[in-house]
Formats: structure tokens, sequence, C-alpha cells
């Protein structure tokens, strides 16, 4: 495990504050952290903690929007197919989900096409396009995809066929001819920068609606696939996401599709209260499932069915897959680990780049996370098939992934990404030469401090603080993600209780406190500081988030670790 820079958030101006705890009647610890996120007011505290659905900024104000909107109500009038195109993750299969199903409640001729990542990759393919040919199709919208896509979009056009592109990713130099794009990132100045790719698809519906003068209160059923993809997206829950997501997780609970009711069964998440991390780690990784490791129609047939025995089977079989799939990541983890000490020098290397035959493409995204997890470093697997390679990287804070790319364009057949993750194709003799510009990229935009992994802390809490009152201010601050994270709490000084003891795949297991005030603590991959805690005869000092768990039917307050500092 790396060793941590803790870094304390600034302290705000006590006088600041002061005045917040008085007119929000929040403790002081609260405020403190609220104020850090630029919450400096009580009226914009109140729309942090109550965000409301007419809080919303207007989807005109998008450009692109009133031409695809102009567009698919001919489309509608005229009975003109329109397939949706989606991609293969759980954003992209949300998207196509949502799109299909709001068209398909205004009476369109309407089918999906998802890519299959181990045949085509990612975005707009020429056998997608093909298909959208022989569907007949007069108009194609893509979702989560498309604005790269500018040969695609061509050959549709000659072939007689509209685009109206919606999606988030990042523009390249040119843009396709697409009759719209609607894409925040696409301009200046654009509203909903934040949005996955689920949320501009919401975005272009709700101004549908508007334009054809139906309630688009109707269109908040679909919240649901909203918090789904955006969450899964690992997009910032500020902003237009911060309100889609808070009432899009309510709606997961309540919802009325059956392969969500069947997929919260398998998962064991009926009668539970979801949270964005349950979203994260439990919900959407058996949606991804069918698209890592082949067709993920399967999925987009489960979130759009209406008939429950259908959903029971899929979402049986989701459940199956992703044990499948995280059979494949141990497998492959093992491997690119093996590789990592063969090939890299980890005192002077600031990027990783791996490729091998034989890994599974579906999975790499995932290894290419867990290796930053280990090193903080930015990290790219590349599986090889054919004489070609497919990868998928991954990133640290300071280093923009999707611009290093570019600086490596002219080796790579296709890339696609933003910030923190990437995908690529690349000719299998190019790879040499990639990993040799992408270290050196890598070692011209990051300096030796980038590479020390820092916890921030929010604040220091005495561990009497912890009370079923405080953690209820903390729950308002859900969901969770992105620029919304959990706080993270120092406190010092606190004793164990009994031995620490390892669970599960190597996590740590203890009791910690003062007094009558202990808490059950978990330390997620920490397991190898048991030996060394259980040794430790003094006090220590704990950075970690407090939160509610599920646990015998009951919720409990755990503390979860992030850092250990033993004492004396």
């Amino acid at each position: 495990m790396h060793k941590l820079k803790w870094v304390f958030a600034e302290a705000p101006d006590p006088d600041v504050v002061r005045t917040l705890m008085d007119q929000a009647q929040l403790p002081a610890e609260i405020v403190r952290i609220l104020i850090n996120r630029d919450l400096t007011e009580h009226d914009k505290i109140d729309k942090f903690v109550n965000p409301d659905m007419s809080d919303l900024f207007d989807p005109f104000t998008l450009d692109g929007v009133n031409e695809a909107v102009d567009l698919i109500v001919l489309a509608l009038r005229d009975r003109e197919h329109i397939m949706v195109y989606g991609d293969y993750d759980v954003d992209g299969i949300t998207s196509a989900s949502l799109m299909f199903l709001v068209l398909n409640r205004l009476g369109a001729d309407v089918s999906y096409y998802l890519p299959n990542r181990l045949v085509e990759g990612y975005g707009l393919s020429e056998k997608g396009m093909q298909n959208a040919i022989d569907r007949k199709a007069g108009l194609i919208i893509t979702v989560d995809c498309g604005v790269t896509a500018i040969e695609e979009v061509e050959y549709a056009r000659d072939n007689g066929i509209d685009v109206i592109i919606t999606d988030h990713h990042e523009p390249g130099n040119s843009l396709p001819k697409a009759v719209s794009i609607v894409n925040p990132k696409v301009g200046e100045n654009q509203p909903g920068q934040e949005l996955a790719g689920v949320g501009v698809a919401f975005k272009l519906a709700q101004a549908l609606y508007r334009m054809l003068g139906q309630n688009d209160s109707e269109l908040e059923e679909h919240l649901d696939l909203v918090a789904l993809g955006t969450t899964a997206d690992i997009a910032p829950l500020v902003g237009e996401n911060r309100i889609l997501t808070k009432h899009g997780i309510r709606q997961i609970a309540r919802t009325n599709k059956p392969g969500l009711k069947s997929l919260a069964f398998v998962s064991g998440l009926m009668g539970k209260e979801i949270t964005s991390g349950q979203v994260v780690f439990i919900l959407a990784p058996r949606i991804n499932a069918v698209g890592r490791l082949g067709d993920p129609e399967l999925a987009i047939r489960l979130l759009t069915t209406k008939d429950d025995v259908a959903a029971a089977q899929i979402a049986r079989k989701l459940d199956r897959e992703n044990k499948l799939r995280k059979k494949l990541d141990e497998t492959t983890l093992k491997q690119a680990l093996e590789l990592v000490k063969k090939e890299c020098d980890l005192e002077k290397d600031r990027g990783i780049v791996l490729a091998s035959e034989g890994w599974h493409q579906g999975v790499i995204g995932i290894v290419a996370s867990r290796i930053v997890e280990r090193y903080h470093v930015p990290t790219v697997l590349i599986a090889i098939e054919d004489g070609e390679g497919k990868g998928s990287a991954r990133s640290i804070p300071s280093f923009h992934l999707y611009n290093a790319m570019r600086e490596c364009e002219d080796l790579l057949l296709r890339f696609g990404g933003h910030k923190y993750a990437a995908g690529l194709s690349i000719a299998q003799d190019q790879i040499p030469e990639f990993r040799r510009r992408f270290k050196r990229v890598a070692e011209e935009m990051l300096t030796p401090e980038d590479l020390i992994p820092t916890l921030t802390i929010d604040c220091y809490l005495e561990i009497e603080h912890l009370t079923e009152e405080f953690i209820d201010r903390l729950e308002q601050f859900a969901p969770f993600g992105p620029q919304n994270t959990r706080p993270v709490f120092m406190t010092g000084n606190v004793e164990m209780i009994g031995s620490p003891y390892v669970v599960g795949h190597n996590h740590l297991k203890f009791r910690a406190g003062r007094g009558r005030n202990v808490y059950d603590c978990i330390g997620f991959n920490m397991g190898d500081m048991a030996r060394q805690m259980a040794n430790h005869r003094g006090s220590i000092d704990m950075a970690y988030v407090a939160e509610r768990v599920w646990w015998n039917d009951s919720r409990q307050l755990q503390l979860r670790i992030k850092d250990i500092q033993l004492n004396g």
C-alpha cells in the first residue's frame, strides 16, 4: 500500500464559520466542510442539501438542441425509422435505454444499436452505419458517442441518413458534419459541462417533450437510468448532476422497470436504501459485465423490458457474467503485475504501458485502475489480437490523459476519452514507440510531487462528536462522488480495543475509540497492517470516513479507514 501524504483542507475564516453555524444550525465541522466546498451562503447550502428539479437549466440553452428537436419532430411526423446508437458501457447503455424508451413512448418507429466491444470497439463503426442502412433508418441519434466520428457520419450522410450527435466526450480538432451536435464540451461557456452521456440524452428528451407540449415531469420515471449512468461514469456529482442523481437514486428504489427490480434482487439490494456507492460497486458492474465480455444488448433489453419473467432471467445472466468478469480481472491483474516487475523501472518511470496477447479487452480498464491505485502513475493496458492492440488508460489527478493521447496521436489508429480515462486502438508494431512516447510525455507533464498520493483531510474531529445527529447531517451531503466526496476526518490518539484481524480479500478489521465511544473500523486492502498493529502498544491516529452500512438487516455506523499512523 502507498504511503499517503496527509494534507489538511484550509481552515476557513472563524467569523464566517460562526455566522453560518447560527444561520444553518449546523455543527462547526460540517460548516467548515461546506465552506471549503464553496458553499458560503445559507441559500446555497439549502439548495445543496435539498436539490430541486426546478433548478435544472433550460435544455434549449445547449447548442444544437433546437436543430435536434426539429429533426426528431419531423421524423416522428413522417414515421421515419430512428436508430439510437449507444455505447457498451453503463453510461452508453443507460443513455440508449432512456432515448429508446422516450421515443417509443412518443410513438416513434425506433430501434437501438450498441457496438460489440470485441469486434467494433468504441463509438460509431462502419458496421453500425451499415446496420442503419439495412434497417432503412432515416435518422441516427447517437448517445454517449459520436463527437469524433467524422468518417462514419459522412458514410451515413452519403447513404441518405441524417445524424444527431449527443455526447459528452472531448471533441477532436474537427467535428463531424452532423445535422446537430449536442455536447456541452463543444463550443464555449455552455452549461452542463459536468453531464455524463445519459445526462445529455436527458436534456434532449426534456427539450423534445417541451417542444411537443408534453409534461416533461413524466421523464422523472427515467431518472433511475440517469443516476445509474452518471455515477457509473464517475461524473462529477455537482451542479446538474447532483440534482439528477439525488432524485435518480430515489427513483431506483421505487423504479417501475422490471429489469432494475430484478437486478436489485440478484444483487442483494432489494428493500435496502440505495446509495451512489452501491450503484457504482454493485449494480453498475453487473450491467457493464455483458458489454465487457461481448454483446451489450442484453443489458439494454434488461433496462427496457416490461416483462417480469424476461427481466428476472436476464438479471440472473448478468449476475453470472459479472462473476466470470471478476475471475478474468484477477487473472489479468496477476499477469499485469508480473509485467510491471519485468518491464518497468518504478523508481524512474512516470507512466506505465503494458501490452499482451491473450488479455480480454473487456477487463483491461478495470485492471489499469487497479495498477493506478497500487503505483499512482498513469497506466495504459493494451490487449493484442491479430496485429492490433485495443487499449484502456487510467490516470491520476495531475495528469490529463486525453491531452497526453493527443501528443501520441500519430501513433494511434483511434482514441477518445477525457482527463481520467481513455481508450485507444493501435497497430501492434507501434506499441514500443507509443510506450516510449507516453512515458516521455508523462515525464514532461508530471513532477515528483505529483507522484506522491495525497489524502486530503476535511477537518479534525473529536471521537465524541460522532453522534447519530452528526451522521444524519453528513448523510445530507449525499449522493457522494467526484467533486462531492464523503468528508474525510482525522481523529488523533484513539485506542484499539482488542486485536485487529483480516477479513475477506485482505481487509483490516478492528475496533477503536475512547471511553464509551468505540466504533467498528474497516480498512479495505489494508490487511497487511494487521500484524504491525497487533504488536503496537500505543495510540493511533486515524483518517476515515464515517458511514452507515447494512449489517444483519440493520444500518450501523462504521468508520472506513483511509490511513493510519501509529503513535510512539
